[in-house]
């Protein structure tokens, strides 16, 4: 179950957001031809902070609308929303002192989870809005609860605690709250993606104790999608066409992206040279797959095309990870400087050179 590992650490890695907790991401090797292939499709933006050192973009929308996490300049993770010309802004907490963006739709409505109470352990889901601000979904009967995305239909999804302290994938409709989605057999699942046609994606345990990934839809429920030959697998991200993405075990016992479509099933996008192992995020309806390629000791964001195969993205000098694109082909996800720290970043197509911009150069 090593794999599994790697998703639950690109969720966690989010959640903290400061130094004593984040996972250490070194950077990659020098940039390779096929990178400087990449640097002159893109241009590359850091998206700066809200007063501290470290921050991750998580989702972006139709509008270039990008929100995440980010350290204020106490040290505290705080969830942001970014707009170009304001910048970056705190949409504050539930109560505690820390809080997290997961997800923004069309409508610049934004979910993630946040502290209720300052130093506790106990976080709930919350939707944020400009009209109503940042209010709690609440939970499936258990302590704690946490959103991961929301569609344009304000239907939201995440993972929440149920009363005997297992976790359950949930999807919350303001005309019905909260509904527990289920599992594929096991005690545990987590909803992670949907789209606006409301199929939901994400990873459940099965009864033999493994995890894979499920398609749930209000007709059929919810649906192994199986893995490429291993024993785990994660969906991640879902297309308006349905199209998912996600990381599966291979039979070798690699973590490899995967490319599900209900014609073709499941099948493997491949990796970078030099590097392994692969995990796809998100796909929009051009089946554009952006991800992070990865090895024990590096990871470097890439971006998938059916012409083009898997690319590395160009980044601010160290490794990093793409996160959500939009159907405008804008990425966002984090990337490391070259003094070490994680910044939100935005990439956005271009036709000329490479252009580096910092909020705040050193």
């Amino acid at each position: 179950m090593k794999r599994v590992v790697f998703a639950v650490w690109l969720l966690a890695s989010v959640t903290a957001c400061n130094d004593s907790t984040r996972p250490s991401e070194p950077s990659i090797a020098p940039p390779t031809a096929a990178v400087a292939q990449a640097e002159q499709k893109f241009t590359v933006r850091d998206l700066g902070t809200l007063g501290g050192t470290i921050s991750h973009a998580n989702s972006i929308n139709e509008e270039g609308e990008v929100a995440g996490v980010a350290q204020n300049a106490a040290g505290a993770p705080r969830a942001f929303l970014w707009r170009a010309g304001p910048g970056m802004r705190s949409l504050g907490t539930l109560g505690g002192s820390q809080s997290r963006a997961r997800g923004i739709n069309d409508r610049t409505e934004v979910v993630g989870f946040s502290e209720i109470h300052p130093g506790s352990p106990v976080t709930r889901a919350f939707l944020w809005s400009e009209t109503a601000g940042m209010r709690s979904l609440g939970t499936l009967g258990g302590e704690s609860s946490a959103a991961n995305a929301v569609n344009n239909r304000r239907e939201v999804v995440g993972r929440s605690d149920i009363r005997n302290g297992n976790g359950r994938a949930f999807l919350w409709t303001a005309g019905h709250g909260m509904r527990n989605l289920g599992t594929l057999g096991g005690k545990n699942s987590i909803a992670i993606d949907l789209n606006d046609a409301t199929q939901v994606v994400g990873s459940s345990e099965t009864s033999d104790g493994s995890e894979h990934a499920f398609l749930w839809t209000p007709g059929r429920g919810m649906e192994d999608l199986g893995t490429l030959g291993g024993a785990a697998s994660i969906a991640w991200g879902i297309s308006e066409a349905g199209a998912i993405v996600g990381s599966s075990e291979t039979a070798g016992g690699r973590s490899v992206a995967f490319l599900w479509t209900r014609e073709r099933g499941m099948r493997s996008l491949g990796t970078l040279p030099g590097l392994p192992e692969s995990f796809a995020a998100r796909v929009n309806t051009h089946l554009r797959v952006v991800g992070v390629g990865f090895s024990d000791t590096a990871g470097q964001p890439f971006l998938w095309t059916p012409g083009g195969g898997m690319q590395p993205l160009p980044t601010l000098g160290g490794g990093g990870r793409a996160e959500e694109l939009n159907e405008f082909g804008q990425i966002v996800g984090v990337s490391t400087k070259k003094n070490g720290e994680d910044r939100a970043t935005l990439w956005t197509p271009s036709v000329g050179p490479l252009t580096v911009m910092e909020e705040n150069p050193r």
